[in-house]
């Protein structure tokens, strides 16, 4: 019963595939003394299974979408990264959770997974395209969190303009548009949309690991592969506009594809 939601994906026209991936490995330099791939995959699987597993909708969803189509799928997030979100969302305890670009609710469904314990709290998130959220929104439901997960057919822009500052975010989980992510942010902290103690968590900040090297090709010393050198560069430009911004403060961990925690300056 799970896998007929995922089955029933969409096939996209190729140009529209934009992969994002959240690898399941550090796209950066590995944290290990030795930064080989076979080190960077070891160490992933053995983290993966000192983990906390999710529900088995969780691993229906994945592998559907993966049996379907390997490079769309690479939209999901991987499992220790819902690991990593859920376990993030338990421990700060918001009430009110903001996530752009759900794609198929696998992200949703982990983030959903830290609130249970929490009362009161709520979940919206939205996705653009109105199939993809239909499915969404049927996982939402197969997950059996239906009565707290909002699902919305917008564009993360037209959400953030029609928010109501009263209900301020405690967490945002920014997944959406790599190119909107400098407006993304400003529209949240010139709405004031985010709690005092709330915090935003920006994924595929190092996109492969081609973001660190713009500081050098703008400088005309390195070089990065033509597909993904304009999203590279975005969020590059993305990633220096935080850290010159005196209004937060943050960390990019070279985690999965590199993950920005950002909070408001105190």
């Amino acid at each position: 019963m799970f896998s007929r939601y995922a089955l029933s994906l969409p096939r996209l026209p190729r140009a529209r595939r934009l992969i994002h991936s959240s690898r399941p490995h550090p796209t950066a330099r590995s944290f290990l003394d030795s930064s080989s791939t076979a080190d960077q995959h070891s160490v992933y699987h053995y983290a993966h299974r000192h983990s906390q597993p999710g529900p088995p909708v969780l691993a229906s969803i994945r592998n559907t979408a993966i049996a379907r189509d390997p490079t769309e799928a690479q939209k999901m997030i991987s499992p220790l990264q819902g690991a990593f979100l859920r376990h993030l969302v338990a421990t700060h305890r918001p009430k009110s959770v903001l996530e752009l670009g759900s794609y198929i609710g696998y992200s949703t469904i982990w983030l959903a997974q830290g609130l249970k314990s929490i009362p009161g709290s709520t979940l919206c998130t939205c996705e653009i395209d109105q199939e993809i959220a239909r499915i969404a929104e049927a996982n939402v439901k197969l997950a059996g969190l239906a009565d707290t997960v909002r699902m919305v057919n917008a564009p993360a822009e037209h959400l953030l303009d029609e928010w109501d500052p009263s209900n301020k975010l405690d967490l945002v989980f920014m997944d959406a548009n790599k190119s909107a992510y400098i407006r993304l942010y400003k529209k949240i902290l010139s709405r004031d949309l985010l709690s005092d103690n709330g915090q935003i968590i920006v994924d595929n900040v190092l996109f492969h690991g081609k973001v660190h090297t713009n500081s050098s090709i703008e400088d005309g010393v390195a070089k990065v592969e033509p597909s993904s050198k304009g999203i590279a560069r975005k969020i590059h430009s993305f990633n220096e506009f935080v850290a010159s911004d005196p209004r937060t403060t943050q960390v990019l961990l070279p985690i999965f594809d590199g993950l920005m925690l950002i909070q408001k300056a105190k």
